[in-house]
């Protein structure tokens, strides 16, 4: 190893430190991960939405902007998301 940090593990660091700021944002993360894991088998799994994970629809805009989810279909009447990296997240939770 160079001592640099790998991105994985800086993505990891950068949510710790996210939840640390927004705690209320570990709810919806935790709801995001079970939706995604329980959706992954279906072949045309879309992502959640604001209501799969109890947060008002403006609050998940944060989430994209940050990088920790995008957007993965978008239409007149929803938005779906879905997490960048879910692995991240899950061993982000347990840290935070």
């Amino acid at each position: 190893m160079n001592g640099l940090v790998q991105p994985l593990e800086a993505l990891e660091n950068k949510l710790v430190y996210f939840l640390g700021r927004f705690p209320e944002y570990k709810k919806t993360l935790k709801l995001a991960v079970v939706h995604e894991e329980s959706g992954k088998e279906s072949h045309n799994y879309q992502g959640w939405q604001w209501h799969d994970v109890e947060t008002h629809p403006t609050k998940l805009i944060r989430l994209v902007t940050e990088g920790i989810s995008r957007i993965s279909l978008r239409t007149r009447q929803a938005t779906c998301y879905i997490l960048r990296d879910r692995e991240t997240v899950k061993r982000a939770l347990t840290k935070a």
